[in-house]
């Protein structure tokens, strides 16, 4: 396959690939900012912790739209440098999004003791000033939208009455799940979603490395236009190959060449032969 095809092809394979890093960016943002929207409703309960990792995820399809216009950037000018630049980020940043999967699988793990004490002091407030009429308040909004009721269950409702918040409107029964587990439940599954969207997005993204690799290489290589009209790369020699050896050369006169080409050239003097010195042999002396 000629050089300018092969330039072609991995052009807009590369081309695809900055929209597969595209959709990935926006998948990023849409479930970041769904699961951080969702969290934050009720994040007091929480002390607004466990918010971070969304965030990031947001942050990350950001990164992913700026690197997808870095190369695509790149790739329709055919320069090497961003292409160089573009290649070294994204393995950057396909770290990173192994880095978030592992921060998101290790809080998942170890969020249930913050999250019972923050939930707990919560709902201990919320019983102490006897809010469980106000329809607004946040308890209230997580016993109906979680279908559960209390901290450990109905029983932390003796003392006050059981809320409205705590029966179904459909068959008037008491929810008999408590809010504790059902909410760090969520959490951490929530969780679960930020890490596996993050290692799919990481490995969606490391898929097209090769392609752009190849373009670089192949961008470095210069062409080499044939009379046939055909073209190919060829490695750039340094000027001590590219010169030839300067042999020297010996011309000798000829009467009969020179005359026929005085006319369109202008003859080169002829070289002076060398002299010769005449042998001259010793005297032969014969004996008596």
């Amino acid at each position: 396959m000629r050089l300018s095809a092969r330039i072609k092809c991995f052009k807009y394979l590369v081309y695809a690939y900055m929209i597969l890093i595209s959709v990935c960016g926006s998948a990023q943002l849409v479930i970041g900012a769904f699961l951080l929207w969702t969290h934050r409703q009720y994040s007091p309960i929480v002390k607004n912790q466990f918010w971070e990792q969304f965030a990031a995820l947001i942050v990350l399809g950001l990164i992913s739209q700026l690197l997808c216009y870095l190369g695509w950037i790149s790739t329709s000018r055919k320069h090497r440098c961003y292409l160089g630049t573009f290649c070294a980020v994204l393995v950057l940043f396909i770290v990173i999004l192994f880095i978030v999967s592992g921060w998101a699988v290790a809080t998942k793990a170890n969020l249930i003791v913050p999250a019972e004490l923050a939930i707990e002091a919560s709902f201990t407030e919320f019983l102490s000033k006897s809010l469980s009429t106000d329809q607004t308040h946040l308890w209230n909004r997580l016993q109906r939208d979680f279908h559960c009721c209390g901290f450990n269950g109905i029983h932390d409702y003796k003392k006050v009455g059981v809320p409205w918040s705590c029966y179904d409107p459909i068959n008037a029964k008491v929810y008999s799940a408590d809010c504790m587990h059902v909410f760090v439940r969520s959490i951490e599954m929530n969780m679960v979603r930020v890490a596996v969207v993050a290692v799919c997005s990481a490995l969606i993204q490391s898929l097209g490395i090769f392609c752009v690799i190849q373009l670089t290489m192949l961008l470095r290589r210069p062409i080499l236009m044939l009379p046939n009209g055909d073209n190919h790369s060829t490695r750039v020699k340094p000027s001590y190959e590219q010169a030839p050896l300067q042999l020297p050369t010996h011309h000798h006169s000829n009467p009969a060449s020179q005359s026929s080409s005085s006319s369109s050239t202008k003859p080169k003097p002829a070289i002076a032969p060398k002299p010769v010195l005449t042998r001259v042999d010793p005297p032969v002396i014969k004996p008596h």
